[in-house]
Parts: C-alpha cells; structure tokens; sequence
C-alpha cells in the first residue's frame, strides 16, 4: 500500500504533447491472428484448498510466502523462482467479448499487465497517458498491453485510505483504448483469477491489490519479471520495457 497519493503524478521521461483518449480518432484494432479462442466455459473459482482449475489447466494453490526482492522505494518487486515452480502466463485463458482466450497469443512478447478500474478513477487520464505512450513507443519492437477490467471497490476495500470517488467518463477511455482490453476479473479474494492469484503469488503481494493500475510485466517466454506500484514513474518503467525489449532481440 502507497504511504501517500499525488492526484497527478509526473510521467516522468515524457516530453510528448498530452494524449486525447476521450476522442474517437482513435480505433484500435487488435490483431487475432495467432490467438486461440475456447467456447468453453472458463472456471474462474478456486476448486478446493489445495488447487484450482482453470480451463484446461490445474495449478497448485499458490505459496504467497514467495520470496521477493524488493527496490528501495518498494515500488518495484522483482520476480523470483516460485517453490511452486514456474507458470507462464500462456497457461493461462482470459475472456475477450465474452469469449475465451488463451494468453498465448502474447507468445514471444513483451507484455505488461494491467487491471483497470472499469468506473473510471482519479488516476485514469494520466494512466492511460502514460500506457499510450509506452504501447505507440515500443509496439513495433514486440510490446504489448493486457488491460484486465474490474471493479475498482476491489482495491478501494483493500486499500481504504486511498479510496476516491470514480470521476464520470470511465468508459470514454476504455472504448479509446488502442491496446487490448479484456473482459471484466475479479483480481482480489477467493474468486480472483487464477492469472492474478498466480501474480500475486510470484512477487509476494500476499492476499490483495491494493491500487488501481498496478502493473505486471512479462518477459518473451511469458515469465513475469517485475511488478510496479501506482505510482511508480513512467520513466522507470520504461526503462524496464526496454531492458527486456534489447535482452531478447536475440
């Protein structure tokens, strides 16, 4: 949990013009190729203590005793070898449209994750600025988004000091968005998906997300690799993009 709010932080890195994400200029497309769709029902709930299901998949109940290495300015966790062993997030499926969606259409990508509150929050303008800016930025070098909606009461519960009214206009951004949204997640609790439990898990959360637009980033092989707080600046995280970008030019 952050130690204290700024209403705007600085994106730190930017010297581009504001972005507009309200506009409807922008109609962003994502390619489907290489993306495998179920028509099965995808089982978001934990099936027992000891493991849970999903889709195809049966994972481990995750350790959240996962050891971490934390920066100094504990807004940066860096991922470590699970004692559950490694998951990648292509075991994974998601809904897109009401449809499933194996994560393995991010094969050989560098990918950030993001959940998104879908009412909209004092943080949406300048958060969407800042994932705009990294997608435009480093799109065609292999980057890519995973936006997942939820409800932003999810973290306000658990991070009740940072609680703020949701200003109108949440959807305005959402329909704008150029990078890929995914259908509406629990991220927090018994009924979290299995992807986010499996976050939290590898950079030792424990039992919640306590801010919106908390991030996951995710190297080419799927492997997550660092995870940034809210406020953690735009500069900083692109630096980690590129750090992967290059890494794996190979």
């Amino acid at each position: 949990m952050m130690s204290s709010m700024v209403l705007s932080p600085p994106l730190s890195g930017l010297s581009h013009s504001k972005l507009v994400t309200n506009s409807n200029k922008y109609s962003y497309s994502p390619s489907k190729a290489h993306c495998i769709y179920f028509s099965n029902k995808i089982s978001l709930e934990s099936s027992s203590k000891s493991s849970f299901i999903h889709g195809d998949f049966t994972f481990p109940s995750p350790n959240l005793s996962t050891f971490v290495s934390k920066s100094s300015s504990s807004n940066i966790i860096t991922a470590q070898t699970s004692p559950l062993g490694e998951h990648v997030i292509y075991d994974f499926q998601a809904k897109e449209k009401r449809r499933g969606l194996s994560l393995s259409c991010f094969r050989e990508k560098v990918v950030l994750i993001v959940n998104i509150p879908e009412q909209g929050s004092i943080w949406t303008e300048s958060q969407y600025e800042l994932l705009h800016y990294l997608y435009d930025n480093y799109k065609s070098q292999g980057f890519e988004i995973a936006a997942f909606l939820y409800n932003k009461k999810e973290t306000d519960k658990a991070g009740s000091k940072n609680a703020q009214k949701a200003p109108s206009g949440g959807q305005l951004q959402i329909k704008a968005s150029r990078f890929r949204i995914f259908d509406k997640v629990r991220i927090n609790g018994r009924r979290a998906h299995p992807l986010f439990v499996h976050l939290r898990s590898k950079f030792g959360i424990g039992e919640a997300i306590t801010t919106e637009f908390h991030k996951f980033l995710v190297d080419r092989n799927g492997v997550p690799y660092k995870s940034f707080g809210l406020d953690t600046p735009c500069n900083v995280i692109e630096e980690e993009v590129k750090h992967l970008l290059l890494e794996d030019a190979d």
